[in-house]
């Protein structure tokens, strides 16, 4: 009787062989100084490639098992039945959940950013000034830091980080009899 050829058993005794004879023999002899280093890489990429032989020769047996094709089959369908699902009820959930919150949009915060960038960069031009002025000078600099904080504080973004994420109306401050009246946050 003919003996039948296993396929996975010659990958498995080909990686065995590179494994346990061919790369300990090579590393030996480079570090011992007898071989060279052309011959230890030639035999890693062996090892390599009897080792992803292997692999692909296990992936070929699994997908041509008919169970297992049928198996895996039905669950890659329902998984992106799940996915479907999972998105609409995300994209339900948080598209309503976010602006009922109150959180700020990623379009506020980036717009946030770039006035705190811009608030440090004149601040930093503010301390040049201090450093390179006189006493006149550095207290119109301290002036003009109060008013850009001022401005600052009167940003409906500043002001939302400020209270927490949660836009506050304006407090009206002055008297009922016509006087002048002023808004703070």
């Amino acid at each position: 009787m003919g003996e039948k050829n296993n396929p996975m058993l010659d990958e498995i005794t080909k990686l065995v062989g590179v494994l346990s004879v061919e790369l300990p023999t090579a590393a030996a002899k480079s570090l011992l100084g007898n071989g060279d280093r052309e011959a230890l890489r030639q035999t890693g990429w062996k090892a390599y490639d009897a080792w992803i032989s292997l692999a692909n020769e296990t992936a070929n047996g699994l997908y041509s098992n008919r169970v297992f094709g049928e198996v895996v089959g039905r669950s890659i369908g329902a998984a992106l039945r799940v996915q479907r699902v999972v998105d609409a009820a995300a994209s339900a959930v948080f598209g309503n959940l976010w602006p009922a919150i109150g959180l700020p949009t990623e379009s506020a915060v980036t717009a946030l950013r770039d006035e705190v960038k811009a608030l440090r960069s004149e601040v930093r031009a503010l301390g040049e000034e201090l450093r390179n002025g006189d006493a006149e000078d550095e207290l119109a600099a301290a002036d003009d830091y109060a008013a850009a904080r001022s401005a600052e504080a009167q940003n409906a973004a500043a002001a939302m980080i400020w209270n927490g994420y949660r836009p506050e109306q304006p407090r009206v401050r002055g008297s009922r009899k016509g006087g002048k009246k002023s808004v703070a946050l």
